[in-house]
């Protein structure tokens, strides 16, 4: 019986998600652009431009038909390759961000084969060029700037970390939070929102971020929340209106109406889409009225017509107020110079290792991408592999250590242990061990006691560890220990 066998039956894989969505995210339209993932072994971590032709008619299933855009299914190019992918297979368009430095240990997307590929960068070379190491596939390879972008995870409707004009948006959001001053809030409240008022509410549940919906306050629960019934979102009947708690930061009185409005690019905006107003850009004007806007929560783009539209305001302790225009208030930028932490150019040598050296070893078998076994170099078997015996995984018979034949590429030495002075942040890069072995994830959320939620990209799958079962990811490229930054 091959190793293959003995492994598949002896490693645990990372847990996949078993739930599936019912509802299809607003991106999703037939003719929208995206980018296509495989669940194809030799093609994960890659992204394909695309477009979507059909989606489903019912909530019964989540394939959508997609048509790409680089990839053909006869040579001379003129027959796009159609095919039925699961809508979690699907995301927007990266979109393009300002120009900057590109430093060692950053992760990337580098444009090869016809598709964009996760990697880190290496080595920034002197010709405008740099090196990328692919995790992956455990390959090198340099490309030009014009061939890279800054890497992105699209999660929960959103990029992570967020494009950087994302990030002023959002400083921009904390400082008007910041003149809110509760009290003061409260006590308009009390006076404004009286029973049989028409208000407007908000939701702090994701997907709806940047929402506003019609409603009229039913009763004055307490001093801090009241019963609202919404004009165009409906009970599970389908016909009775939908009526929810809410509390009173939540809500404010409808904004003033725009006669005449002029909409100029770069205007902030509420958009009327699916039953409520969401914010966004105007990021090109049209004749007619017609307006391309793109949403801030979702970075989705859509066309309006001007009786969809209206100016974005903000209700602030009691009275409406108006944000700058996008350019009008600039914010200093931090920029990396490119030789930052460069090392010289060196020669990929062969890894050397010694009979009963402690190793990590991957491996190329499909579920276990991303993962790392403890383990010791037991022979050199010539041609670049080595047996090794694992540390935890058994063989058969469930009591001897399991022995297999590994390529070189996927041995390498132990990384030193951590002490971690700071804490685990979000969006931190980390090993977790979890079924024996070491799984690269992304820390999504803090939680008490020194215990982190972690989301595996490869899965999807979101776990709680603590922090004894955690440690800082690292790359081991060129004989020595990256670093990697976070996503």
């Amino acid at each position: 019986m091959s190793s293959r066998r003995r492994q598949s039956t002896q490693r645990k894989k990372a847990p996949e998600s078993s739930v599936t969505p019912i509802r299809l995210p607003p991106f999703l339209k037939p003719g929208a652009a995206v980018e296509i993932s495989s669940d194809e072994a030799g093609f994960r971590g890659s992204w394909y431009l695309g477009e979507v032709v059909a989606v489903p008619s019912s909530d019964s299933t989540t394939k959508c038909e997609v048509e790409y855009t680089t990839l053909f299914l006869d040579k001379e190019g003129r027959k796009r390759l159609k095919e039925v992918v699961d809508a979690a297979q699907l995301r927007p368009p990266v979109p393009a961000m300002s120009e900057r430095d590109v430093a060692v240990g950053e992760d990337v997307d580098a444009f090869y084969s016809d598709g964009w590929w996760e990697g880190t960068v290496t080595e920034v070379l002197g010709d405008g060029r740099f090196s990328v190491y692919f995790r992956a596939s455990k390959e090198q390879i340099r490309f030009r700037r014009d061939e890279l972008r800054f890497h992105r995870e699209w999660v929960n409707g959103a990029w992570k970390p967020p494009i950087e004009e994302r990030e002023e948006e959002e400083e921009e959001e904390e400082d008007l939070l910041s003149r809110v001053d509760p009290e003061t809030a409260r006590g308009i409240a009390k006076q404004m929102f009286s029973i049989g008022t028409i208000v407007e509410v908000s939701s702090d549940e994701e997907g709806f971020k940047g929402s506003w919906f019609s409603a009229k306050v039913i009763e004055h629960v307490d001093e801090d929340k009241y019963l609202v019934e919404y004009r165009d979102l409906r009970e599970e009947n389908g016909i009775e209106p939908l009526k929810e708690e809410a509390d009173f930061l939540h809500i404010r009185p409808p904004p003033p109406t725009d006669e005449d409005v002029d909409f100029a690019v770069g205007d902030k905006i509420d958009a009327f889409y699916n039953d409520a107003w969401w914010v966004g850009d105007v990021i090109e004007s049209m004749k007619d009225g017609i307006v391309g806007v793109c949403f801030r929560y979702t970075g989705e783009k859509m066309r309006f017509g001007r009786h969809g539209l209206r100016l974005h305001r903000d209700w602030i302790n009691g009275t409406w107020q108006l944000p700058l225009k996008r350019g009008e208030m600039k914010r200093a930028t931090k920029k990396v110079p490119c030789d930052r932490n460069v090392r010289p150019k060196k020669a990929i040598d062969k890894e050397h290792f010694s009979v009963g050296d402690p190793v990590e070893v991957s491996s190329v078998e499909e579920g276990f991408e991303d993962s790392w076994f403890l383990a010791k170099v037991i022979e050199y078997r010539g041609t670049d592999k080595w047996l090794v015996e694992y540390e935890k995984l058994k063989a058969e018979d469930g009591k001897e250590p399991l022995r297999e034949e590994v390529n070189v590429f996927q041995i390498r030495p132990r990384p030193q242990e951590t002490v971690m002075v700071n804490p685990f942040e979000k969006l931190d890069e980390v090993d977790a061990l979890y079924n024996d072995g070491w799984w690269f994830g992304v820390v999504k959320k803090v939680l008490a006691k020194s215990n982190y939620l972690v989301h595996f990209p490869k899965t999807d799958e979101v776990l709680k560890f603590h922090v004894s079962r955690l440690r800082p990811h690292q790359e081991w490229i060129d004989g020595k220990w990256i670093a990697s930054s976070k996503t």
